[in-house]
């Protein structure tokens, strides 16, 4: 869930600028960036490296003056690129003076979406590019196949799998942006950001809901009524997402982003990276998918030292990187070996968990939010007509109780996964290429 202190605009240029800042600056700007993707307070100031003090004065200061309080990045040659199009917050669409969609003198002829497609086909003899062109494809026929279906509203799983699948896509370009142009990666992973978004804060609510509407059954018709506040409010959000979702999904920046993506997508060789020949260099799937697999594995084992005592911030980073091993495997899982359907269970195992405990703590945070602003609106209700917080309260306990069971059981997942059986699977599932 995001803080929504950026928008879209902003966002990429915070990026950019915390990826050159130094000292303060970076600091500062890692921040406001945690405070976008909706950290609570205790939690951006511990990965900033600010106190909580601090951390909210210069929350405060960027509420107050915006992007001024980075002096000196408006001096970047992102500025005029990145600022040409303003961006709508309440629906996340990019527009311009005439409320159109983006700005481009070269928007491909429009072809045909693609049908449902069973499989990528990735083969181990692609290149690195081919095989990000054919992963695309398939995830972009899964994301237009969920489109109708989100916007009807009538299945939830459909919107789900959308999110899902705008989700890989942009993780995706982690594992095949060094084979395209760097201009072809940032446009396509802005429209990417801008969809998973919209979609997110749909889904996200939907998680808390149906997490808290499971609880509720769990009670008696008395302990149920002080619960619904908490209930309404959440579904008011969720509606209002909703409502933002069906704007972006209807917009002209989405339609277009859809057609040029689609032109990507279906057509190889489209925007790849060219590199010199005076040297061989691995581009094969055959060749570069080790090295890309071992290397997630590594970010994810870095972890084990900190472990015992790992923060939510360490923890999220965490679930990240498994989530990253985990897409990677599943990119290549057609040319890797039976073993990898193993290897993918396992990752799912311990991803849910993390992400189930991520869940938790983020719904800790929220429902203590609702609990001091429902608090403060009571105290304008007459003495006699003023709510008894207790099973919001008893609520609360419940989620931190759950917090606390899926931290103590952490170490068993991930024991699991340490297994010399998850490194054997994994290396005969390569072993093929």
């Amino acid at each position: 869930m995001t803080g929504h202190l950026l928008n879209e605009t902003e966002r990429t240029l915070l990026e950019e600028y915390y990826k050159t800042a130094s000292g303060l600056q970076q600091r500062r700007s890692h921040l406001i960036l945690l405070y976008d993707d909706g950290y609570l307070t205790h939690q951006a100031a511990e990965q900033a490296g600010f106190s909580r003090s601090q951390a909210r004065f210069w929350k405060h200061q960027f509420l107050m003056d915006g992007m001024a309080i980075f002096p000196d990045l408006l001096t970047m040659d992102l500025k005029e690129e990145l600022l040409q199009s303003p961006v709508d917050i309440s629906t996340g669409i990019e527009i311009t003076e005439q409320n159109q969609a983006l700005p481009n003198p070269s928007v491909p002829e429009q072809m045909p979406f693609p049908a449902a497609i069973k499989r990528p086909g990735v083969k181990p003899g692609d290149t690195l590019a081919e095989a990000g062109r054919k992963t695309w494809c398939y995830l972009f026929s899964e994301m237009i196949q969920k489109e109708d279906p989100t916007r009807a509203g009538d299945d939830i799983e459909a919107l789900h799998d959308m999110r899902v699948a705008t989700r890989r896509m942009r993780s995706a370009f982690d594992v095949f942006d060094v084979a395209f142009k760097p201009k072809i990666v940032r446009r396509y992973l802005k429209g990417l950001r801008l969809a998973g978004r919209a979609l997110g804060k749909v889904r996200d609510m939907d998680v808390l809901l149906e997490k808290l509407e499971r609880y509720i059954s769990t009670l008696d018709a008395g302990r149920k009524d002080g619960l619904i506040p908490l209930l309404d409010a959440w579904r008011q959000e969720r509606e209002s997402g909703r409502q933002a979702l069906i704007a972006f999904l209807d917009g002209d920046a989405y339609l277009q982003f859809k057609q040029e993506f689609n032109h990507f997508v279906q057509t190889p060789g489209e925007g790849v990276q060219v590199f010199s020949q005076a040297l061989p260099r691995a581009i094969l799937v055959c060749e570069v998918v080790p090295t890309m697999i071992y290397t997630r594995l590594g970010s994810v084992r870095a972890y084990h030292g900190i472990l015992s005592n790992a923060t939510d911030t360490q923890l999220h980073a965490l679930r990240i990187e498994f989530k990253k091993l985990r897409y990677t495997v599943e990119y290549f899982r057609e040319v890797l070996g039976v073993e990898a359907s193993q290897v993918i269970t396992d990752l799912k195992r311990i991803q849910d968990h993390l992400g189930d405990f991520h869940d938790t703590v983020v719904a800790c945070g929220l429902v203590t939010t609702f609990l001091s602003e429902w608090e403060d609106k009571q105290l304008t209700r007459p003495l006699v007509e003023r709510q008894n917080p207790e099973p919001i309260v008893t609520y609360l306990a419940y989620l931190h109780a759950e917090r606390h069971r899926l931290l103590i059981t952490l170490p068993e997942a991930w024991n699991h996964f340490s297994q010399p059986e998850f490194r054997e699977n994994l290396a005969k599932s390569i072993a093929v290429l």
